[in-house]
């Protein structure tokens, strides 16, 4: 009995399970046709999209989108070599002959491959479906440069400009937030390797499409990078003009006749690793080009000039605040021409733009920082007499109007107001007409080419006000108000254009006492000397005023005659000034 049921619990265990059968009859290289079953269905799915793309309206964009669709979403390298890898895999494991283990390794195999294969199918899916910035994105990310693999920055580099190229040359369906990030870590790792010509390449590609970016994107986070990447551009340019001396100083250091082999080596190995500076030569790109069109391209917009004005205001108050940190005197004149720079290329394209802003009063009135306007109170500021020397640059043959032309020039006239506010219409611009003529004759034959606004009051009051209470409280503050403006007027002249040759001293016109002994005179005396001079240059140009030659020239013309009063109004209120 004990043998029988022996038998039968041995004859069970040796019965054959399903897994067995299965495997038995089983040929692992089967799956080298699910392999090519899967490129048969892979193949027209991505010749069905490519096609779609290329018959797309936006035929700069489709190229981009090309690129992800053939990286990200295809994953067409990915796709080539699974499939190699998965039929020289399967052709390892032919015929039924071999071990059950081997084969169910070759199941394995066959669902993990099918597995990657699904994911190229997905995301076909999820992109038709109009997801695309989930694949768009990770794809400009991974053409970052690599610190550990850099042979494969070149082409990274050559794939990246083609890319952006595509990707800015229409207006973005989706947020640029994410994308602008990306790009701006893109000119980041240029300038950081010292790739500065791509770092611009990739910029001159986003300034040709500014016109359809985001402004906010624009404002909040292209510009504050413009200002980081011209300062480090700015600083490399120096010290590759410094790097002139070191070679000069190696040449120098090192003897040609003892050592000439050694010279020669490490003057090539210097030059070596400047090569790529010597080649380059755009280092004012971000502070040129790049901030004008964005300056061009923010004042078109409602909350442009806002953003403009807040974030390159913030610049300049660091970059004074790093001027102040600098002891070295030359140090620090290099510095401030840094910041001058920045203001020669942004005041003549905002004044070629400001009047054809949508609200250019309220960015004189809320925008444009107050205390960078020209006016008595801000005669300490240095950077209000920057925006007077661009000004006068700018403005310096548009002062009188040509021949044949009528209409003022409203570009000079916004421009004058703006930076201007405090100032008295006629007086000011008799100056204006005085300051660019070489005489009053020639003043006087000239007509301005621009107008300052008058004497503006508010004529809010009570109620219980009379008119004529009200018309005698107007007369008493336009009275007063043009008492101020007269006098901010001659305050400004005084403080702002002491370079005017009326008011500047030279040699000729001290005695020759006065010249041999300057450096000895203490301040006070050179103080009351100045004044002297001053004021006989302005009487003399009174006397002239007042000669019967101008008199004449201004007999037959009312607005001469009216020119000629107000010259001298002025002359004589800068008398009296300069006599206190």
């Amino acid at each position: 009995m004990q043998d029988f049921s022996i038998t039968i619990t041995s004859s069970f265990y040796s019965q054959p399970t399903w897994l067995d059968l299965f495997l038995k009859n089983f040929d692992p290289s089967l799956f080298q046709n699910i392999t090519l079953g899967v490129l048969a269905i892979f193949i027209p799915f991505a010749i069905v999209f490519l096609t779609d793309i290329l018959n797309s309206k936006k035929e700069k964009k489709s190229e981009f989108e090309k690129m992800v669709l053939s990286d990200e979403v295809l994953g067409t390298k990915k796709v080539f070599w699974l499939s190699i890898i998965g039929i020289i895999f399967f052709a390892f494991f032919t015929g039924k002959d071999i071990s059950n283990f081997a084969k169910l390794i070759a199941i394995l195999a066959s669902l993990i491959l099918v597995s990657l294969y699904w994911s190229p199918f997905k995301k076909i899916l999820r992109f038709s479906e109009g997801y695309k910035p989930e694949f768009e994105i990770p794809f400009l990310r991974k053409l970052s440069f690599s610190k550990i693999f850099k042979y494969r920055n070149k082409v990274k580099a050559e794939k990246m400009v083609r890319a952006w190229n595509s990707f800015w040359s229409e207006k973005s369906e989706s947020n640029e937030r994410d994308f602008t990030n990306v790009f701006i870590s893109h000119i980041d790792d240029s300038i950081k390797l010292g790739k500065f010509d791509l770092a611009v390449q990739l910029a001159q590609i986003y300034t040709c499409n500014i016109e359809k970016r985001d402004r906010f994107s624009i404002g909040y986070e292209i510009l504050p990078k413009v200002f980081e990447w011209n300062e480090i551009l700015w600083k490399e340019q120096h010290l590759w003009l410094k790097g002139y001396d070191t070679e000069n100083r190696i040449q120098s250091f090192i003897s040609q006749k003892y050592f000439p082999t050694f010279k020669h080596w490490t003057l090539k190995l210097y030059k070596k690793t400047n090569s790529e500076k010597e080649n380059f030569w755009n280092w004012h790109y971000f502070g040129g080009e790049f901030f004008q069109a964005i300056v061009k391209t923010l004042l078109k917009d409602g909350h442009g000039p806002y953003q403009l004005f807040t974030s390159f205001k913030k610049h300049i108050e660091e970059s004074k605040q790093k001027l102040d940190k600098i002891e070295d005197a030359k140090k620090k004149e290099k510095y401030w021409h840094y910041v001058t720079e920045l203001f020669a290329s942004f005041c003549p394209t905002f004044f070629n733009e400001i009047d054809s802003a949508p609200s250019n009063y309220g960015i004189w009135e809320h925008d444009f920082p107050s205390e960078w306007k020209i006016t008595i109170a801000n005669k300490d500021n240095r950077i209000s007499r920057v925006i007077l020397h661009e000004f006068l640059q700018w403005s310096r043959d548009r002062i009188f109007k040509k021949e044949n032309e009528e209409n003022f020039d409203k570009d000079l006239t916004e421009v004058i107001n703006g930076i201007f506010p405090n100032v008295h219409s006629s007086l000011f611009t008799a100056f204006l007409m005085l300051f660019v003529s070489s005489e009053v004759k020639y003043a006087l034959e000239k007509e301005p080419n621009f107008y300052i606004l008058g004497v503006s009051v508010s004529r809010s009051g009570s109620i219980e006000e009379s008119e004529e209470d009200r018309d005698k409280r107007l007369a008493e503050m336009m009275k007063a108000k043009d008492s101020s403006q007269k006098e901010e007027t001659v305050q400004v002249i005084l403080k702002f254009f002491h370079f005017w040759q009326t008011l500047t001293i030279y040699k000729d016109n001290l005695s020759e006492d006065e010249s041999k002994n300057w450096e000895s005179y203490t301040e006070e005396q050179r103080k009351s000397i100045v004044k002297k001079v001053r004021k006989e240059k302005l009487e003399k140009i009174k006397a002239e005023i007042e000669s019967e030659e101008i008199k004449k020239i201004c007999g037959d013309s009312e607005r001469k005659e009216l020119y000629r009063k107000d010259f001298l109004e002025l002359i004589e209120l800068l008398i009296l000034e300069i006599e206190k």
